[in-house]
């Protein structure tokens, strides 16, 4: 959705870009201006976040390693997410534990 969203937005300012008469000068940087921004939003959204986001996961594993010397097989288990699911998922087992002797 996002590309094809930027694609048909960049489309439609296309002919306003193109445009030659005295009115639409005004209005041409204008059109240029749009254009290259969403242009460049839509590469930093689809292409260089998430190739940013894998080589800081990456970092993120090498460093854990260093300080803890535990090995992690999958990258999404140094996430701090990840991390505080499985924490939550262990007080859960342990009240749910707590509560099946209470009675």
């Amino acid at each position: 959705p996002i590309l094809l969203t930027s694609i048909t937005t960049i489309a439609g300012l296309a002919p306003l870009i193109f445009e030659k008469s005295m009115q639409a000068q005004f209005l041409i940087p204008m059109a240029i201006a749009i254009a290259y921004g969403l242009i460049m939003a839509t590469f930093l959204t689809l292409v260089f976040l998430p190739s940013v986001l894998l080589v800081l996961n990456q970092i993120n594993k090498v460093l854990s390693w260093l300080v803890t010397g535990k090995v992690y097989q999958k990258d999404k288990e140094v996430e701090p997410a990840f991390k505080e699911l499985k924490y939550e998922r262990m007080i859960d087992d342990s009240n749910s534990d707590v509560s099946k002797n209470k009675f």
